[in-house]
């Protein structure tokens, strides 16, 4: 990368984390004067646009801290398979479903919880905006490797363009430009989760083609106090 465009990059970066530092104040406020308003429908959608931006705004920081030297994640032992199943119990009721093909033992990992319940989370709210009520039930599995543990998450929705599976970690990228907000995101979500997963020493990964679904692969080292 040439000096001019990494210096022009974090630029951009430093900018968007100023701007999002003014912005937490205004949107406060703002937040707290809706709620004496009387309820109706304009009021609940102007709430409802506030905590999204609230949302935004805390994803741009929290992907800024855990990039930054002093980023630090709150570490402790867990079993991925009983968080993931908890995760998962979040969703029922959501169509098109999720099936999680657990496994009977315990896989101890070394993780931030709160972290890694966030990139599940947004990896599943995406399969399953992206589903139809006609699809096979979103599928989860966990397995393990020499290195490591693999979370796999696949849905049968509509896919990704293979020229643009690298571009959906990018922050505010959308695969289809064309989308509102209500069904395209802001597509800063994978770029956190990519940002979390590689602070654990991991990688997250996706393979898809279009009208055929999307895979995403998860992969965290494994803790080395693991239970055989």
């Amino acid at each position: 990368m040439s000096e001019r465009l990494r210096e022009m990059l974090e630029a951009r970066e430093r900018l968007l984390l100023d701007v999002s530092h003014e912005l937490r104040s205004p949107l406060t406020r703002m937040k707290v004067a809706l709620e004496f308003v009387q309820e109706d429908k304009t009021r609940d959608s102007l709430l409802g646009d506030v905590q999204e931006m609230e949302q935004m705004l805390t994803e741009i920081l929290e992907t800024a801290r855990l990039k930054s030297e002093h980023g630090k994640l709150e570490l402790e032992t867990v079993d991925l398979n009983k968080l993931t199943q908890e995760v998962c119990s979040e969703f029922e009721g959501k169509v098109p479903g999720i099936y999680f093909d657990r496994d009977g033992r315990e896989f101890m990992a070394h993780i931030d919880v709160e972290q890694i319940q966030t990139v599940l989370k947004n990896i599943l709210v995406n399969a399953i905006k992206y589903s139809v009520p006609r699809n096979d039930p979103i599928q989860v599995r966990l397995s393990k490797n020499n290195s490591g543990y693999i979370i796999e998450i696949q849905d049968q929705g509509q896919g990704i363009p293979e020229d643009e599976l690298e571009l959906i970690f990018e922050p505010f990228y959308r695969v289809d430009k064309s989308r509102t907000k209500l069904t395209g995101g802001y597509g800063l979500g994978l770029s956190m989760c990519k940002t979390i997963i590689e602070a654990h020493g991991g990688r997250i990964s996706v393979r898809s083609k279009p009208g055929e679904g999307a895979e995403f692969y998860i992969r965290l080292p494994a803790d080395s106090t693991e239970n055989n």
